[in-house]
């Protein structure tokens, strides 16, 4: 029986019949991306005690080209505050969850993240999250861009280190978060491009 793989000869014909710009530029994209896989960074703990919300011109220009259109504005965005939802959200993940809005100022330096639970919990009161990564726990109500800065940076390093994240009330456990893939996924972009745009990763 005949191999028919990747490397068939069909296909290497295929490619040897190609113009030689064109073979040059697939060699060189296939360059690109395994020299982009090899060096690619890699992700670093946040550390939340430093809290900064200044980004820089090279980071909004990195946010606004490229980022931007994985996000929708929001429609509770009020000049000059922008408030950006990553586009692949659905709201019966968010019910159910912890999520995350950038929040950035149209023509100003910083950028804030904005953590809120989902409208499951909305019932109930005294809420607080406990990271297995992190002796303290932080509380969810009365917050302040500091508090949600902490949130953010320990649930992302809560990420990378692979530990999980509770909802609690009082000594009572909730459910872990962010337990569904997807969801899990969601959080991590966002967290990300905001850490990326304030210069923390």
């Amino acid at each position: 029986m005949p191999y028919h793989g990747f490397l068939d000869v069909k296909w290497w014909l295929r490619y040897k019949s190609l113009p030689i710009l064109w073979r040059w530029f697939l060699q060189f994209l296939a360059l690109m991306l395994i020299i982009a896989f090899i060096f690619a960074p890699k992700k670093r703990p946040i550390d939340y005690t430093e809290i900064s919300f200044e980004s820089s011109a090279n980071s909004r220009l990195y946010f606004h080209n490229v980022r931007s259109f994985f996000y929708r504005i929001d429609t509770r965005s009020k000049a000059p505050m922008l408030i950006h939802q990553l586009k692949r959200r659905v709201p019966e993940r968010d019910s159910i969850n912890l999520y995350f809005d950038i929040i950035r100022q149209s023509a100003g330096d910083e950028a804030f993240i904005f953590s809120q639970l989902g409208n499951h919990f909305k019932h109930l009161d005294s809420l607080s999250l406990q990271f297995s990564a992190f002796a303290d726990r932080e509380e969810l109500s009365n917050l302040r861009n500091e508090d949600h800065f902490r949130i953010a940076a320990k649930t992302y390093t809560s990420f990378i280190k692979e530990e999980p994240i509770f909802l609690m009330r009082g000594s009572d456990t909730i459910q872990e978060l962010f337990s569904e893939g997807a969801a899990f996924i969601d959080a991590e972009i966002t967290l990300e491009d905001y850490f990326k745009l304030v210069q923390k990763n």
